[in-house]
């Protein structure tokens, strides 16, 4: 089992330099990631900071398949010894190996990839198996402080690989929920988000009223809660257009406020997704046409790829006199040829 340190959150990473290791945590930050989830929650494939396969590890790869059948017989067995060689945990074994590696992190000692991913083989094998070590890693998920954000996002990323573990995942969101612990309220809705369909419509009423009090939060919080009310694009029962309309207004009010560019963009985003690409055309042109600024270029160019924003004359327009403002970054010029071709 391959160790898979990530949760859907591609715009930023933390990274906890461990000795001679690199643990990537989780992303805390969403902008065009923010609609890469996947909506198959019973094989996920979480995007964000995970590990991705070297060009020469690929090539391996294809050299063995290209090896026919016999390799194929060989690769299963080592899978199947491999999975037999795994040592199941006791519910203490489980919590002290939980603390054992919450414990090295915080202390900056020496911890190897390969120690990591042997652990997480056996957690979740025993959650799997046995209920007493599930109530141990619930338990000792819910009391890990809001200020060991990095390794409560770690242990989740190690958790959502199996739906057993990402039923854990959900329970402690549904415990933030109950609990109103507002403290974690930015990990509940980026596993809200992750897990879509599963928050309870409670959360989004709350969210919206949120930012319609203009609720001072710190900016994580601020794209988490944008990620989640997107969501909204995706439910189409009636029981939700009230909330979508008031998700509208409230977007573009966040588009106009005086927050960050990153924020602000990620509001456009969600509006894009809010309506048809023809409508959202029209809100993009409107929105550079009051100040184009890297993050809203970029997410627009992005949600243009997409096919979430029709390229209208008009809008091929817009970016092209966007990406020649005296700020515009190589970032945003190279996406722009990208997306539109070089000779735009």
């Amino acid at each position: 089992m391959s160790t898979k340190l990530s949760f859907c959150l591609t715009r930023w990473s933390a990274a906890a330099v461990i000795g001679a290791a690199v643990l990537i945590a989780t992303g805390f930050f969403v902008m065009s990631g923010g609609e890469q989830r996947t909506d198959k929650v019973d094989a996920p494939h979480f995007a964000g900071s995970g590990v991705q396969p070297a060009p020469a590890q690929a090539a391996r790869g294809a050299q063995a398949a290209a090896g026919g059948a016999a390799h194929g017989v060989a690769a299963v067995a080592a899978d199947e010894s491999a999975s037999a060689a795994v040592k199941p945990l006791t519910a203490r074994q489980a919590g002290d190996g939980l603390r054992a590696l919450v414990d090295k992190i915080l202390k900056r000692e020496d911890l190897s990839a390969k120690e990591i991913e042997e652990f997480q083989t056996s957690l979740l094998e025993s959650i799997e198996n046995d209920i007493g070590v599930v109530k141990t890693v619930q338990q000792f998920y819910h009391d890990m402080p809001a200020e060991q954000g990095m390794e409560r996002d770690m242990l989740r990323s190690l958790l959502v690989v199996t739906p057993a573990g990402r039923s854990i995942v959900l329970h402690e969101a549904n415990a933030i929920w109950q609990g109103q612990s507002e403290n974690k309220f930015a990990e509940m809705y980026e596993t809200y988000f992750n897990l879509p369909g599963q928050a309870p419509q409670d959360v989004i009423v709350r969210a919206l009223a949120d930012v319609k009090a203009g609720t001072k939060i710190d900016e994580r919080t601020a794209v988490a809660r944008l990620n989640f009310i997107g969501t909204l694009a995706e439910q189409k029962s009636g029981d939700v257009a009230n909330l979508r309309s008031d998700a509208v207004q409230l977007l573009n009010q966040t588009a106009q406020s005086q927050g960050s560019d990153l924020v602000r963009a990620l509001a456009v985003q969600k509006l894009y997704r809010l309506n048809s690409p023809a409508e959202a055309s029209n809100i993009a042109i409107t929105q550079l046409s009051k100040g184009a600024y890297g993050d809203l270029v970029r997410e627009t160019l992005s949600s243009v790829n997409s096919g979430d924003v029709e390229l209208t004359p008009n809008l091929r327009a817009a970016l092209t006199t966007a990406v020649k403002r005296p700020g515009a970054s190589a970032e945003e010029k190279q996406q722009f040829s990208e997306v539109l071709g070089p000779h735009s």
